[in-house]
């Protein structure tokens, strides 16, 4: 009886590592691909980052340039400097530049 239960017992341990190796060749077989697939993943975005950064540089290239539309504060404050500097404020000027400085 002791014998039949050892040898049931080697048999389900047996099993059980049989089984196991199986899962982990499984799960190697797996992360393989997966590692795979990421990596072709990963290649092929990069292709079409490069691709698009060309076709923008292509695109800016082509394009004429356009004149800056600075905003209404700036042009205020240019317009402040120019009267300071005509009046000869050159303190309030040089503090007006370095307002406009920070636009």
């Amino acid at each position: 009886m002791r014998s039949r239960q050892i040898a049931e017992r080697l048999g389900v341990e047996e099993a059980h590592m049989l089984e196991f190796q199986q899962f982990n060749a499984l799960w190697d077989k797996r992360m393989a691909e997966f590692e795979q697939k990421s990596l072709d993943l990963e290649e092929a975005m990069k292709e079409r980052h490069a691709n698009e950064l060309m076709e923008y540089i292509r695109q800016a290239q082509q394009e004429p340039l356009r004149k800056p539309k600075f905003s209404k504060e700036l042009l205020n404050l240019r317009s402040i400097q120019q009267t300071l500097a005509k009046q000869k404020d050159y303190g309030g000027t040089s503090f007006v530049r370095c307002m406009v400085s920070i636009f």
